[in-house]
């Protein structure tokens, strides 16, 4: 009788010894890259007081995030969007510490609603950045005037079943105002299932908006050639192929990457890579030319070794492959790409959110953060089995070095996305990472000995998509694309910091997409530049 009393007792153990031993297996460093010769920055950890809340049960698990300079001053303030029933708050970073503002105008028109995505831009060209806010009820455009804001619901044809999730901001037609790609989730309510692939007419509609010149706005959706229903995280503009136009890149939840080339006259084509014959949950793109060759590259979340394949595939068929691993796209131009993931040591990893590119040890090669956890994932609403959030640095050799424990940036909050701003100004890129149904954490860079250099451009919608060339004294060019968005219902700070290890640059050159171009000759470093 004690022997078949055991029997259940062993089974229990055996589970749990089996949970362990994924976790750990999960949050394993999958490669070995070596970090010799690199430059290891070091963070202090700061733990905001804004404790975002979620309610699971009405409200879809995202939550905005945004760097903006309230009253041009040129520090920069952090905006993170609220749950239902709480407000957005905003940052200052004074004295050490990350410190609420109040600012008024802000308020939400229905607690209820749930701040999903931010943007932010000089809609009105007074001087102010402007805040884009999508939420439950729908678009928010919030007009700053120097130390409070004026809002407005935007009249938009968003369908009755879908939440915009975020919004990608385009000067589409030239004609000096905002359009829009609202990307479209289904809303809470209709949520059928997470792993749902083949349902036909089952998800969000995202819309294309071209602005009237008075912030009302024309649907092109359907003759722009993007009409279809599918759940769509976010997209981003950028010019893929040089041509002066702008693409977009679009990451939806059970699908493919979609790249969209820009046609003219307001039209796009879909266009084959490495993913479109693939099943995927790509949730968060990073934007970056990590070979220095002028051809922009894209980096794309997935939800990795984490989630147990025969469940993630849900409703897939046989013949449709899926894929869970990582994704990086080399641009080889003329739209044609390469996924490097698995070259770069980047593709074995684990669930992950938002992503983003940044040279955060100034030594001329960009980096890359990703947000981690799901809170719906059983494992995870235990924090001792939480992944850390990821920490990349860039090698030499092109390959990606994971230093989050030696950076001291480890993150077992429920990560949505990261955001990157110079916080303190000193020239080294900080770090939050935003968390939903917790506190967010800010890692403020210890600095270090490297030369940088900071670009701002005017943060009207002539800059977005623009591309930046910074010419170093012994010829070595560095590239940058100006992108709004990046991450996942984030937008990171719009100065772009350079690192220039031990150099000066001698020449910045500034193209945009409308032709445009600017150009600065002289010895620069430690410094910003205003264009």
């Amino acid at each position: 009788m004690k022997k078949l009393l055991l029997i259940p007792i062993i089974l229990i153990l055996l589970i749990i010894s089996f949970v362990f031993i994924k976790s750990n297996m999960d949050r394993m460093i999958d490669y070995e890259v070596s970090s010799k010769n690199v430059v290891i920055p070091k963070f202090k950890e700061i733990v905001l007081d804004f404790a975002h809340k979620l309610d699971d049960n009405t409200s879809l698990p995202f939550a905005a995030s945004a760097v903006i300079d309230i009253n041009n001053d040129g520090v920069e303030e952090l905006f993170l969007g609220g749950g239902p029933k709480q407000e957005d708050v905003f940052y200052e970073y004074k004295d050490d510490r990350f410190k609420r503002l109040k600012v008024q105008g802000l308020k939400k028109e229905d607690l209820n609603d749930a701040t999903f995505g931010s943007s932010v831009i000089d809609v009105d060209n007074n001087g102010y950045a402007d805040l884009i806010v999508s939420r439950t009820s729908g678009v928010w455009l919030y007009l700053n005037q120097g130390n409070s804001f004026i809002g407005q619901k935007l009249d938009l044809p968003i369908p009755a079943d879908t939440s915009p999730l975020s919004v990608a901001i385009v000067d589409i037609n030239r004609d000096g105002y905002f359009d829009m790609y609202v990307a479209g989730y289904i809303k809470k309510e209709f949520v059928e299932g997470m792993n749902i692939f083949n349902k036909e007419n089952y998800g969000g509609t995202s819309l294309m908006l071209i602005n009237n010149k008075d912030n009302t706005f024309t649907d092109i959706t359907k003759t722009s050639g993007l009409l279809y229903k599918h759940n769509t995280f976010l997209g981003i503009f950028v010019d893929i192929n040089n041509d002066g136009l702008e693409d977009l890149v679009v990451a939806h939840d059970t699908g493919q990457v979609r790249t969209w080339k820009n046609l003219g006259n307001m039209k796009f084509e879909n266009m084959k890579n490495p993913n479109s014959s693939q099943y995927s949950y790509p949730m968060g793109i990073a934007v970056t030319d990590y070979k220095n060759d002028g051809l922009v590259d894209f980096f794309f979340s997935n939800v990795g070794s984490t989630a147990p394949s025969f469940m993630a595939k849900g409703d897939l068929r046989q013949d449709q492959i899926y894929n869970p691993k990582w994704i990086m796209f080399e641009n080889k131009g003329s739209f044609s790409f390469e996924d490097v993931a698995s070259k770069v040591k980047l593709a074995d990893y684990e669930f992950s959110w938002g992503a983003l590119f940044e040279d955060f040890n100034l030594d001329g090669l960009d980096d890359l953060v990703v947000s981690e956890n799901f809170i719906s994932f059983p494992l995870h609403k235990i924090e001792l089995l939480r992944l850390p959030g990821r920490f990349f640095l860039q090698t030499p050799k092109g390959e990606f070095s994971e230093t989050g424990k030696q950076s001291g940036i480890i993150n077992t909050g429920y990560g949505i996305s990261p955001i990157t701003a110079d916080f303190n100004n000193d020239g080294y890129p900080d770090l939050v990472h935003v968390n939903i149904a917790g506190h967010s954490k800010a890692f403020i860079s210890k600095g270090g000995n490297s030369n940088y250099l900071k670009v701002s451009l005017p943060n009207t919608i002539e800059s977005i998509a623009a591309k930046i060339e910074v010419t170093l004294e012994d010829g070595m060019i560095l590239r940058r694309d100006v992108v709004s968005g990046e991450g996942l219902g984030s937008d990171s700070s719009h100065i772009q910091i350079f690192g220039l290890k031990n150099k000066f640059a001698k020449k910045i050159v500034v193209k945009y997409i409308n032709g445009k171009v600017q150009t600065k000759i002289g010895e620069y470093k430690n410094t910003l530049l205003v264009f």
